[in-house]
């Protein structure tokens, strides 16, 4: 067979169209077919204002007329949607013939050209249900990493590996909402931007230019710096104490919250492309596997990344998508830190994590024992100003460190590596990693617990 495949990417660009096209063509070819590419190449050209790689072709019908018919195809194919592709379908057309074809829609907003030399590239799967189609959660990952001499492996090359196969894992998958595949520039670089420094500057970009209607944007989680871990294969997640919704949803999708470490960014220092998005009161996550020894050195190479726990992060970041798109709920926003119990619940709660915190001292367990069945049944003011004072004395600071570190010297020596390591963890990893107590939940309690304590006195 003869075959004509047009379209306007071709070489020299390096995409996974021109990619996808090559390889067609040599599978053709080694199965004895005929194939002619009608590419750019073959005319005059000016480049795509939003996208200078790709050449546009300037008045093509008369030679593409030309070209079929010395080449007689048995079947064309047309790839793009650009003055190629629709110069041949008008031809072919007129004629009555049939064809293939496949396009992009949007393409010049896939294709975001930042004025600073940046580029955001961006995919979308549209949801599948009429009402909520209309509706995205934005799944982001920088592509951008620190300059020369730095290969970024962790930081953040796995993040978009990862956002690949998330996608490739849901473009199986149907979902009600649409899913917005980002791949945000110029999140490292420290960029002056009309007189002002700005770090995250593809993100605010997108945010300034969105494809999604930013009141249609119930979601974005940011996957950065993952596969490598100082905290005992833990995921961190930042931002959800920011909507009750999303905290009920990681508490649904998630088999072990034991491997979940929460908090907040105050606490960590991180900084990323959600904080635009939490600016916006868009519900944000930023999942990452925490900062590590090599952390924005030259020295963050592919061979320290921990493959096992990225299939776990990976695992995880799906069904955390797979919930949030499918879930008729609307998500809330919420301008302080919450948390997903009622006020007995919540007080409830912690007990039982710092019982579990001092389970080795009888006496302790006994007091816990006694407030923690009265606050089951049917709690009285007393009982919840007990409860009060109990948690207040172990969540002193001073005392949840030297009660661990009294308790198990291996916990020491493991804290004293962390703490190395990871020196704005250190608060962290030193009262809460062991007992995957979650810190922002804590911090909520605590304040629900003050104002609870002024009610009950």
């Amino acid at each position: 067979m003869n075959i004509s495949i047009i379209t306007d990417a071709w070489h020299p660009q390096v995409n996974g169209v021109v990619h996808t096209l090559n390889k067609t063509k040599d599978l053709l070819e080694k199965r004895r077919h005929k194939v002619q590419i009608i590419s750019p190449n073959l005319f005059k050209t000016i480049p795509c204002p939003t996208y200078p790689e790709i050449k546009l072709a300037l008045l093509p019908s008369r030679k593409i007329k030309k070209l079929l018919a010395d080449f007689q195809p048995d079947a064309v194919h047309i790839a793009t949607e650009g003055p190629l592709g629709l110069a041949a379908r008008n031809l072919i057309v007129k004629k009555g013939l049939s064809y293939t074809t496949s396009f992009h829609t949007k393409f010049p907003e896939y294709i975001q050209k930042l004025p600073e030399g940046g580029q955001n590239v961006i995919g979308i799967l549209y949801g599948q249900d009429n009402e909520f189609s209309k509706e995205c959660v934005i799944i982001e990952a920088h592509h951008d990493h620190l300059g020369d001499g730095f290969v970024g492996a962790s930081d953040n090359a796995a993040g978009v590996a990862i956002l690949l196969e998330i996608a490739r894992i849901f473009a199986k998958k149907k979902t009600n909402r649409s899913l917005l595949f980002a791949c945000f520039d110029a999140e490292e670089q420290l960029l002056t931007i009309k007189g002002k420094q700005q770090m995250m500057y593809g993100a605010s970009y997108y945010i300034d230019n969105p494809v999604f209607d930013l009141k249609k944007t119930v979601s974005m989680l940011t996957l950065d710096t993952l596969g490598r871990n100082n905290l005992q294969n833990l995921i961190l997640i930042l931002g959800s104490e920011r909507s009750l919704f999303i905290q009920d949803i990681i508490y649904e999708c998630s088999t072990d919250l034991r491997k979940i470490l929460f908090s907040i960014d105050k606490l960590t220092g991180l900084k990323g492309n959600y904080i635009p998005f939490i600016e916006k009161k868009i519900p944000s996550l930023f999942i990452s596997n925490g900062m590590h020894q090599d952390y924005h050195s030259k020295n963050d190479t592919e061979e320290k990344l921990q493959y096992e726990l990225l299939i776990q992060d990976i695992e995880l970041i799906s069904e955390l998508i797979y919930a949030i798109s499918n879930s008729n709920k609307k998500l809330d926003f919420c301008k302080n830190p919450i948390c997903p119990k009622s006020e007995v619940e919540d007080i409830l709660y912690l007990l039982r994590l710092l019982q579990e915190l001092v389970w080795q001292n009888k006496g302790s367990a006994e007091q816990f024992n006694y407030i923690i069945n009265k606050l089951e049944d049917k709690p009285s003011r007393n009982d919840l100003k007990q409860a009060v004072q109990i948690i207040l004395g172990f969540m002193t600071p001073n005392f949840a460190k030297f009660y661990l570190l009294l308790n198990d010297a291996q916990i020491a020596e493991k804290r004293k590596e962390y703490s190395l390591a990871l020196n704005h963890y250190q608060e962290i990893i030193t009262l809460y990693d062991q007992y995957r107590i979650p810190y922002v939940w804590i911090q909520a309690i605590k304040d629900k617990i003050t104002k609870l304590e002024e009610r009950i006195h």
